[in-house]
This record gives C-alpha cells, sequence and structure tokens, in this order.
C-alpha cells in the first residue's frame, strides 16, 4: 500500500501559497497527497504535470458533494487527470435524520462515477455512525442500500473509534469496498481537538494497518485535523507508518 497525505491537514499554508506549498510538503516523502476540494485554481493538466514535477502522485480527489451529482461537473475532469484512484465527498448535515438524503447522493455520485469509468468513496465522519429506528447505523443501511460495485467507502478509523465502533473489524468487514483508508489518531476519543501524530494517541492504528493489508486498499492516507506543528507532526506520522510498510 502507498502513504499519502490528506492536504486538509495544510489547509492554511495552501491557501496562502498553493504551489509553494506543494513543494514543501512533497520534501517530506510521502508518495502522493489527497486533495481536500481545494486545487489552487489551476487546470487539470497544469496539476498533473505540477505533481509529477514533486514527484508526488494523487491520492484521492475530495470535491461537494453536489458536484458529483453532475454528470458534466468539471470535476470529472480533474480526478481523471490526475489519475484519482476515487472521488469522494462526506456528509454530517443532520443525521440520522437526513439519511435518506445522504443514501440517494451517494447513488448519485456512484453512478455517475461509474459513468465516468472512476470509483466514488464516501468518507464518514461519526454521525453516520447514529443509529436508525431498527437499530441498524446510518453508514450500514447507506452500505446495503447501494450498489457495492458503485459505492465504497472511505474508512476514517479515527471517527469510527469516536463513534464506539472497532475500525479494525470495520476494515475486514467492508474490505471489497475500500481503496483508501483514513488513518488519524487523538488521545481522547470524544475530544477532536486531541488529535496527535500516528501513533501517540488511542486509535488502534497499527490493526487498522493489517487489516487493510488484507483488502483491495491502495492508500493509507495520513490526517490530522488540529496540529500545532503540521509539517512536524506529518514527519512523525510518515516515520510512523513506513514501520509497517
Amino acid at each position: 500500500m502507498k502513504l499519502g497525505l490528506q492536504l486538509y491537514n495544510f489547509r492554511e499554508e495552501l491557501a496562502q501559497d498553493f504551489k509553494g506549498a506543494l513543494r514543501e510538503i512533497a520534501k517530506l516523502g510521502f508518495d502522493g497527497v489527497e486533495f481536500a476540494s481545494r486545487y489552487g485554481d489551476l487546470e487539470p493538466a497544469e496539476l498533473a504535470a505540477f505533481l509529477k514535477e514533486l514527484k508526488l502522485e494523487c491520492a484521492g480527489t475530495m470535491f461537494k458533494r453536489t458536484v458529483l451529482c453532475e454528470m458534466g461537473s468539471s470535476a470529472w475532469d480533474m480526478a481523471k487527470t490526475l489519475n484519482s484512484p476515487a472521488v469522494t465527498f462526506s456528509y454530517t448535515e443532520n443525521l440520522p435524520e437526513s439519511w435518506r438524503t445522504l443514501l440517494e447522493t451517494c447513488r448519485t455520485a456512484g453512478a455517475n462515477a461509474a459513468a465516468h469509468g472512476m470509483i466514488f468513496s464516501y468518507h464518514n465522519h461519526w454521525q453516520e455512525f447514529s443509529r436508525l429506528e431498527d437499530g441498524k447505523y446510518v453508514m450500514t443501511r447507506i452500505l446495503e442500500q447501494t450498489d457495492p460495485a458503485q459505492v465504497f467507502i472511505e474508512p476514517d478509523v479515527c471517527w469510527l473509534t469516536r463513534a464506539g465502533v472497532d475500525p479494525v473489524s470495520y476494515i475486514r468487514q467492508y474490505g471489497k469496498r475500500i481503496r483508501q483508508v483514513h488513518l488519524k489518531d487523538l488521545r481522547i476519543p470524544e475530544e477532536r481537538e486531541t488529535m496527535t501524530a500516528l501513533g501517540r494517541g488511542c486509535v488502534d492504528l497499527a490493526g487498522c494497518i493489517a487489516a487493510a493489508a488484507e483488502t483491495p486498499c491502495r492508500w493509507l492516507i495520513y490526517e490530522q485535523d488540529h496540529s500545532a506543528d503540521h509539517f512536524a507532526d506529518a514527519a512523525a506520522s510518515l516515520a510512523f507508518l513506513q514501520k509497517f510498510n
């Protein structure tokens, strides 16, 4: 599996100087980066060429959900040109009440991705593991009622842990529908501000990595929403990941 970095970690640096920040990120040594809905206002071919110059691969492309519901959206050209392993969105609004909206959006995005010869992969937070009236998780219902050839999942092991779901078992259960795994760590599950470099928190990352190795997963992607030193934590997290690779 390849080692990627989610660019949401460096959202502030990228907003100030997109290309400059990417150059510094490339020096960390990750195999690739996953884009977090921001592409530096660059044309697809220009961005692809820049990644090649930096010796970075595209580990994934995230977009707003409304964009992926449009067959003619420019997002498809961006994702194809970058050779993205999957297109992704996340949804946290008013769950579990709005689960049917999420279901239909996943169906549409999945069908559109398939029509473009691509994979759609949904990125979870913890709200998708709220229970419905029948006791099932929202995410379970979504995966049960969507085509497994069109709707995949990009499990975030930190949010699974926060939701009280064993991420190792979850990866094994849905392994056929996984191509990327988000690895994120935190010290206290209920407090997202306690996110830390990989290996310094309570998430069973070693177990998650071992489970992912049993699936068709192509990318392990480090993400850390909160950090006092983005580059230091990214370097420490990469060193942690390299112990298993």
